[in-house]
Formats: structure tokens, C-alpha cells, sequence
């Protein structure tokens, strides 16, 4: 298809597709002549992940030529790509997350990766974990063990599904069914969606709880 009909059928305009193309988001297109490209359904999928970091994560330009840098790589496998991600859907920065901290952690997280069965390996959500207990700590709301694994638990699973899932396109020893870029644009999308699901079914047991106990408490006195 040519420029035109890519951006009809992607909802990307002409001229942010050329963008793209300019900051290296986007692949040129088989060239055909000297002022023609025909682009194919790997653009559209990297329009359509485009669009979803962009609308739905809000990143930056620059995150995202970083990420489109990794899926480009032959030599770099799809979860670097997919780490790259997570960092752009919980809004952090990529800067030292395989580095050490330079403070002593947080006394709770060794024993709850230990509770867990987690590698205790350094990574961008552990030192953002450590960042927010300190901030509880401040707030002197509760983040000793027992609290953290009450939450944990059932975030066990579920992230252990979601990688299922991710790794499980195609079968064990077959080609994915879907290209890196649809994959990563399920991860984030689907990673966001999920948290804003957790957080509406979190209100939702609050209010329910809150009407329950409401209703079932005994009557005042006349």
C-alpha cells in the first residue's frame, strides 16, 4: 500500500507517518521508485503500537524510539523489548535498572522475593518497590512482611499467567503467531488495562464491603 492508504487504514496521518519515519519509529517502506514506497502489515503494526504508547501510556518521543530501537535489533530478543515496556506502562525511567541502589533496601522486599520463590535480581520495579515503602514508611502506614505478601500472593499469579500467556503464542518450538510488535503492544495495553482493573475491582470490594456492614449492623437504639 502506499503512504496515502497506510494512513487511512492505520488512522495515522501522512505527515506523522513521515515523522515516524524521521525519528526512526518507523521502517521506510520497499522503495518502488524513486519517490515511492510501498509499506505492508508490519507498519501497520508499528503504527498501531505507536498509537498505544503514545494514547494510552503517554510516552515521550524519545521512550519510544528507544523501544522500536530494540525491537529493530536482530540481535536482541523479544523480552528486552517486552522489559522496555513494562518500564513506559508503570512510568519509569530506564536510568540504573540493573544498577545496585546506593542506599541499604528496604528490610521487607529480600524476604518477600524470598516468600515468593523470586530471584533476588536487581531490576527497575524492585527499586521502585523500595522507593514506594519508604514513602509508606513516611506515611507510617504498615509495609512489614505479612502486609506485603497479602497483596503479593494473588499478584503472584496473576503475573505468572500473563507471562504464560505472552510466551505462549505459537507453542512450545514454533514461530509466535503474532509479530514482536503486536506482543509488545499487548503487554501494554493489556498491562494497563489490568492495573485500572484491579484498582476498580479493589474500590468496588471497598464499597460493597462498606454497604454490607452497613446493612448488617445491629439497629440504634429508638
Amino acid at each position: 500500500m502506499q503512504l496515502s492508504e497506510l494512513a487511512r487504514a492505520s488512522g495515522v496521518s501522512p505527515a506523522s507517518i513521515k515523522f515516524y519515519r524521521r525519528e526512526g519509529l518507523l521502517p521506510a517502506g520497499d522503495r518502488v521508485t524513486a519517490t515511492r514506497q510501498e509499506y505492508g502489515a508490519a507498519h501497520l503494526e508499528r503504527l498501531a503500537l505507536i498509537q498505544v504508547l503514545r494514547e494510552v501510556a503517554e510516552a515521550p518521543i524519545a521512550r519510544i524510539a528507544r523501544l522500536t530501537a530494540v525491537l529493530d535489533d536482530p540481535e536482541r530478543p523479544l523480552i528486552d523489548a517486552l522489559a522496555e515496556a513494562q518500564l513506559i506502562s508503570l512510568g519509569l525511567s530506564e536510568q540504573g535498572a540493573g544498577d545496585a541502589p546506593d542506599h541499604e533496601e528496604h528490610p521487607s522486599i529480600l524476604p518477600l522475593l524470598a516468600r515468593l520463590g523470586w530471584p533476588d535480581a536487581e531490576s527497575a520495579p524492585r527499586r521502585a518497590l523500595d522507593d514506594l515503602l519508604r514513602t509508606l514508611d513516611g506515611w507510617e502506614i504498615p509495609t512489614d512482611i505479612e502486609v506485603l505478601h497479602r497483596y503479593a500472593a494473588p499478584m503472584a499469579e496473576i503475573a505468572r499467567a500473563d507471562v504464560s500467556s505472552l510466551q505462549g503464542y505459537g507453542g512450545e518450538g514454533e514461530e509466535p503467531e503474532v509479530s514482536d510488535d503486536v506482543q509488545v503492544m499487548r503487554a501494554v495495553a493489556g498491562a494497563m488495562a489490568f492495573d485500572r482493573l484491579v484498582r476498580l475491582l479493589r474500590a468496588l470490594g471497598h464499597a460493597s464491603f462498606s454497604i454490607l456492614e452497613t446493612e448488617q449492623a445491629p439497629p440504634g437504639p429508638d
